[in-house]
């Protein structure tokens, strides 16, 4: 990868585009390379962490308009472009494109709207319970760059692939995976069709012997798609449930899901039944994914923080039996939650606590549907920690209290992350 690099930005003026975890990555890289004749960084905010007072910094509000300044443009995931990347005259590339030019041929892409997470990190811990040499990054949090001087060609690459790495990208893995496409990101893409659009990348630029594992409301048209299509769901497992192979962490109906793909790609790599059972057994889930995180007071507290969509926090209800309050709403980003209402009305929920912008659509949408006389408890609250205290108020002994936001946490909290570790911090004064 480095003479691949150091050939396409020989003599180049280069203009790295974003300086968040990646931005830096790709910084520390390409000063190694140290074949451009110049090299900058532009990012709405004033970067840090860079060690070259030579270098012209660009920031504030028109820091995009210094793309045409250049011949190649790092971007980062998530930057917005006023316009499609093909319309500047500069090359726009990403990590991403770089590394699957490099290494396409060793990497398990996996992406979707929901689950990518756990299958990538399930299928990391299954493949290096069996020592196979594997490396899990990407949009799970190591930088891609960060890994590639220590890639062999035995080494397995499983990359966790979100839309925005994926929509300035023109190389697709030899391994996809695409689990599922929901309505999400509409602040972004503007339209669900863009939005699909940038999540087909991950298969649109395979060759005819590679391999694409995707879920049945996902596959591809066959005069679209020239890989290999192995569509998957749960009834490829040798299990029923989670919770029939006992002493395991993992729950859920959705993560049967999941499960089935790391098994139906674990059989490729000669993973045994027995052994893929030893793997779930010892798999530790990522912080809130439906992360039962306490009991208080007689309650049994989760942690869905991860939830952004109807069909995540439909899923979370239904996977936790004593379900009977749930805390939603964040930033209002357009999605349609006409689904969620109408199962709400008809669920066990009892307690319905609504929070930020998007809760008060919901509210709104709960108020016009429900009667005086059949209401659950329905509130809302301008913000979380608001909203976690009315629902220790109200969340009764034996039962479950789920925070499953269906929404981003953008504008009030830096990630989702931050959103459930300060619930987890209000509920049991730990978490951050």
């Amino acid at each position: 990868m480095v003479e691949l690099l150091a050939n396409l930005i020989d003599g180049k003026r280069v203009l790295i585009l974003g300086y968040g975890k990646e931005g830096q990555s790709t910084y520390r890289f390409l000063k190694e390379v140290n074949s451009f004749s110049k090299l900058d960084i532009a990012d709405i905010n004033p970067p840090k962490n860079f060690d070259n007072s030579n270098l012209t910094v660009y920031s504030g509000e028109k820091y995009l308009d210094s793309i045409q300044l250049y011949d190649i443009v790092f971007k980062s995931p998530g930057i917005v472009l006023p316009k499609n990347y093909r319309d500047y005259n500069c090359i726009i590339t990403s990590q991403t494109e770089i590394f699957l030019q490099a290494f396409n041929r060793q990497v398990i892409g996996v992406t979707g709207t929901k689950g990518k997470s756990t299958v990538s990190s399930l299928l990391f811990h299954v493949l290096s319970s069996k020592n196979i040499p594997c490396f899990l990054a990407g949009n799970i949090g190591t930088p891609m760059f960060d890994i590639a001087k220590d890639i062999k060609p035995e080494t397995i690459i499983i990359l966790e692939l979100s839309c925005h790495q994926l929509e300035i990208c023109n190389i697709s893995p030899a391994l996809s995976v695409l689990l599922n496409i929901y309505e999400d990101h509409l602040d972004h893409y503007d339209t669900f069709e863009n939005y699909t659009n940038a999540k087909k990348n991950i298969y649109l630029h395979q060759r005819p012997l590679d391999v694409l594992y995707c879920g049945e409301m996902v596959t591809p048209e066959k005069r679209k798609n020239i890989s290999r299509t192995i569509v998957i769901n749960k009834d490829v497992l040798f299990f029923d449930s989670l919770e029939s192979i006992g002493n395991i962490k993992l729950r859920g109906f959705h993560n049967l899901d999941n499960c089935a793909f790391v098994y139906s790609i674990s059989k490729s790599f000669g993973i045994s039944d027995e052994e893929f059972i030893d793997s779930l057994r010892s798999y530790v889930p990522l912080n809130h994914r439906l992360e039962l995180i306490g009991n208080k007071n007689g309650v049994d507290y989760y942690d869905d923080s991860i939830s952004t969509t109807v069909e995540s926090t439909i899923s979370a209800i239904e996977s936790i039996p004593n379900a009977s309050t749930i805390l939603l709403g964040g930033m209002d980003r357009g999605i349609d939650y006409t689904q969620l209402v109408e199962y709400l009305i008809k669920s066990q929920i009892d307690n319905i606590i609504l929070m930020y912008e998007s809760g008060k659509r919901i509210y709104s949408m709960l108020s016009e549907r429900l009667s005086d006389n059949v209401n659950p408890f329905i509130i809302y609250k301008k913000n979380l920690v608001d909203a976690t205290e009315v629902a220790q108020e109200v969340s009764l002994p034996g039962t479950a209290c789920i925070l499953s936001p269906a929404s981003a946490s953008y504008g009030d909290f830096k990630n989702f992350e931050e959103r459930g570790n300060i619930f987890k911090k209000i509920l049991f004064g730990t978490g951050v």
